[in-house]
This record gives C-alpha cells, structure tokens and sequence, in this order.
C-alpha cells in the first residue's frame, strides 16, 4: 500500500507553515499548510535543494534548505532543513502524532501548550550548540510528548517516528579543487532548482554581504547562483571597529547593495524571531527587503569554525561555541525564505577542510594575525576582490543585548501585559530605555574587570539573562499560537473550544494515553 498526503490548505497561515497529523497504524497522513507551500499527494514542501525539483528528491540530499514531507511506496519521510539553524517539531497523545516546521502552528493544531512555569525552555533551545548527536530532544509541553529535531530527517514507519540521518551527498575535500567544484556544482544544481518552471511561486535569490570572510564566500557562491541582489549592515557592534558595510566587496562583485541600520525602533514579525529561542541575536534581519514572494537567503555563519586555520576539539561537527544563528526559522516562514548558511554545504566533511587549509598549497592566501582563513581568502580574491577590501579585522553586527525586551510598542505592550498576568514585575517604558543603557554600560565595566571576577559576574549576567529569556519565549509562542490556532479554526471549519478534525477521537487525549516514544538511531 502506497503512502499517500492529503493537503489541506490554511489561507492564513505564513506562506511557509506546514503541519502533519498521523493516526498509529496508518500510511497516510493530513498536511496543514500555509499558501506558498507546494502540495499533492506525494510530497509537500517548502524548500530549495540541489536536484530536479519536478522529482521531488529534497528527502535524498543533504543540501536543502527549507522543510518538507516525501512519500516513498509506503513510507512517509518529514525531512528537514540542512542545517542546525532551523529545526522540525514533533508530538504525540494517544494514537496521534503530528510533525511541523513551526512550534506555535504544532501547537495549535494539537491543541497542547508549553508548560508556564519551571522549565528552561532557553536552555532546551541552546542545547543544539552541542550539536546534532548531544542536544536535547525532548521539550515539555501540557499533554503528551513534545520534541524537536535539528538536520536529521524523521521516518514514519506506520506507528510511530524514527530519527534517521541525512544523505551525505559530499565527496571527499581532498584538495582544493575538489572543495570549489563541489562549491560550484552544488550552486548550479541549487540555482536550477529555485527556477524550476514547474513551481507554482517564483523564488528570487538574496545574500548578506559584509566586510568578513564568510559573507563575503556566500556572495561569491550567490553570483555563480545567478543572484543579483545582496544586503549588508552598515555599523558593527564596536564603534572603534567601525563600520562592517560589504557595499565595496558587492561592487566588486557585480551585486546591487542595500544598507540596513543595525538596530531600529521596531522589526515586522517581531515575536516570530523571539520565538525561537527567547533572544533577538539577529532581530536586525527582519529588516531586510526580501523578493516576493518567495527568496533564498545566503549567509556566512559560522564560517570560522569551517574556514579557520586552527582546528578544534569535537565529538560531531555541528558543536558551536555560541548560540544558535537559528532565530529567523519562524520568522521565515511569515516572509516566505529559504534560509541557506554556506558554512553548512559539506559540514560533516569539517576535518578535510582543515587539512586543506593547513596545505603548502594555500599559504600564499594566508595573512599574518588571527584573523585567517585561506580558502574563503583565495576564493573571493581570484572572484575580483582585492585583498584588502574584506577579511581584514574580525567583526559583529549581532543585535545581542544585554537586556532582552521587545523593542515594538505593540509587541512590548503584549509583552507587559503578558508579565502582568503572571504577576510578574513589569517596567515602564522609561525604565527599559535607562535599563537597557545600565545593562550596555555593565557590559563595557566586565570586560575591563580583573580576570577574577569576570568569570562571576559573568555567570550572574548569563541567569537573568536566561530567566529573560524563558519569558521571552513562552510570550512569542503564545502570541503566535493564538494568531495560529485562529487561522487553523477559520480553515476547516472546526467545532468546540480546540482544534480537531472530524472524526479524530478526543476521548483518547483527555485521557492521557501515550504513545511509545521517538525511537534514537
């Protein structure tokens, strides 16, 4: 028997919103989605890959940006984005089980929330920079069993789902050479896809650009992609390291350059960024003007641990330092992006990168300093960029803070009256605008203090940050969750208080029964 989708369309979803519902037993499965979401009884998908797009092989690659569900004979596979900035969600009650690219809409249509109080849903969230093998899957949630997947893509195998690896569809980086033509190949194939006339939206390309190494590869890789358009922020988050504008190496490059402040007073889709981890690293994002409909969006992070020339100690290749980039993945699903990261392409071949770079052949494009990465260096450089126009000085143009607050009057009024009902303390506006100042006026006083005492004061910054951070998040869900479960309702037509279609039986969730777990590789 063949597995087969019904998609069932919700109008006022994002573009890019997709949820599944399962029933134990069963090889087929209803999919939710919102309107740019392309859909048929075979496979269902929001994504960009490297292959054919009219065969539908985003379940078979590794380099697919985006998120979908592919049925194979009697298989169901929800495959997800290929990279760790991005995630799938999961939940089960009873004999139900649903799959989604969105936690609020997950949410809504299973008709479960997040737990109010003691848990760190920051934390759960941080985990993924452990990486792929050692974050934590389980999230808590009202009812049943909630869990998030990074990379790996999920298998239904008629009564529950199984973890189960990506392709890896890299060669071996064995030289150079090897490394750019798999570059090349993977941005044609990428190029060719997104054009596809077979697709019911156009997709336009769009890449960061800046005065770095990685941003600076992803422009370069861009415009072999056919990409014309690029974005940069002027300022950087040191003022003594001045500005971080790429409109020099776009010009280089043949690319159209926006600028975009740093920060501003308020951001489109603000809690959607909030939302994922409860911090607003790259809040600055959503400023940009991205094609419509739909874009691929090329970026850099975390080129330094690919690209560097110091290799580092790890257990699997997607352990980071910092926090997850990851904060566009709800946000980008209002907007209708395909979030690419360059770095990822090829990432669990990290070493062979190394090896690479640490090669007689690749020191002509080393420079003194730290601030180093030879392939990225001689890439961009024989594209017609002189080596002085980027790669020059190590530089940031986060929007982290160290008070975490909405900055919107609308989504910071929501915020306060979501305090308020939890009987939480709530600051005025005047507060906020001298607190956020206290709090990057502390910041300056750390990194000047004796070594022996950063290390505490550290410590106490980071749990209230983490507190913060927790509220954020449980605020944005919610927030998104009722515009969701709205949606939802007004689609199909629902009755009663919660979402739930005819002829799914409640009795078994009001009872508490639980299904057998997410099955581990």
């Amino acid at each position: 028997m063949n597995a087969e989708l019904t998609p069932v369309p919700v109008p006022d979803w994002p573009k890019l919103a997709w949820v599944a519902r399962l029933s134990a037993g069963e090889k087929s499965a209803e999919v939710f989605h919102g309107p740019c979401v392309e859909a048929n009884a075979r496979w269902c998908v929001e994504a960009v890959w490297d292959g054919p797009y009219e065969k539908g092989g985003f379940d078979r690659s590794d380099l697919v940006f985006g998120s979908g569900v592919r049925c194979r004979g009697g298989d169901i596979i929800f495959v997800s984005p290929g990279s760790t900035l991005d995630r799938l969600w999961y939940h089960h009650l009873g004999d139900t089980w649903h799959v989604g690219n969105t936690l609020p809409g997950l949410l809504s249509v299973a008709d479960v929330s997040l737990c109010k109080e003691g848990v760190a849903y920051s934390r759960l969230m941080d985990s993924i920079t452990r990486g792929v093998i050692g974050y934590e899957r389980a999230v808590p949630c009202s009812r049943g069993d909630l869990g998030v997947v990074y990379f790996n893509n999920l298998f239904w195998n008629g009564h529950r789902l199984e973890e189960i690896d990506k392709p890896d569809t890299a060669p071996r980086f064995d030289t150079f050479d090897t490394y750019v033509r798999y570059l090349e190949e993977s941005a044609d194939g990428l190029s060719a896809n997104l054009g596809a006339a077979q697709r019911s939206h156009r997709v336009s390309s769009l890449v960061t650009v800046s005065q770095g190494y990685d941003s600076s590869l992803a422009a370069v890789v861009a415009k072999r992609m056919g990409c014309r358009h690029s974005v940069t922020i002027g300022q950087s988050s040191s003022f003594w390291r001045g500005s971080d504008s790429g409109e020099e190496v776009a010009r280089y490059l043949g690319l159209e350059c926006a600028t975009f402040p740093r920060k501003a007073r308020c951001y489109p889709y603000e809690e959607s960024v909030w939302a994922v981890s409860g911090r607003a690293g790259i809040l600055n994002w959503a400023l940009f003007d991205y094609p419509e409909p739909l874009s691929l969006f090329l970026t850099g992070p975390y080129g330094d641990k690919m690209w560097g020339r110091t290799p580092w100690e790890y257990s699997d290749p997607f352990e980071f330092t910092g926090l997850s980039l990851g904060g566009i993945g709800e946000f980008r699903l209002y907007r209708g992006v395909f979030h690419c990261p360059l770095p990822f392409w090829g990432m669990r071949h990290l070493r062979e990168l190394w090896e690479i770079t640490a090669s007689q052949p690749m020191q002509s494009w080393s420079i003194p300093g730290d601030y180093d990465r030879p392939i990225p260096r001689r890439i961009v450089e024989e594209a017609g960029v002189p080596r002085g126009a980027f790669g020059q000085r190590k530089k940031n143009t986060s929007h982290d803070e160290a008070l975490l607050w909405p900055y919107g009057n609308e989504a910071a009024e929501s915020y306060r009256r979501f305090l308020r009902d939890r009987g939480l303390p709530v600051p005025g506006g005047a507060a906020v605008w001298l607190q956020r100042r206290l709090a990057a006026a502390a910041l300056l006083v750390e990194a000047n203090l004796p070594r022996g005492f950063i290390g505490t004061v550290r410590r106490r910054r980071k749990e209230a940050m983490s507190g913060a951070a927790d509220q954020l998040f449980l605020w944005a869900n919610e927030v998104l969750q009722k515009d969701y479960r709205e949606a939802f309702r007004n689609a199909v037509s629902l009755p009663g208080d919660g979402p739930c279609l005819p002829g799914v039986d409640r009795s078994s969730h009001d009872q508490g029964d639980q299904a057998p777990g997410l099955l581990l590789r």
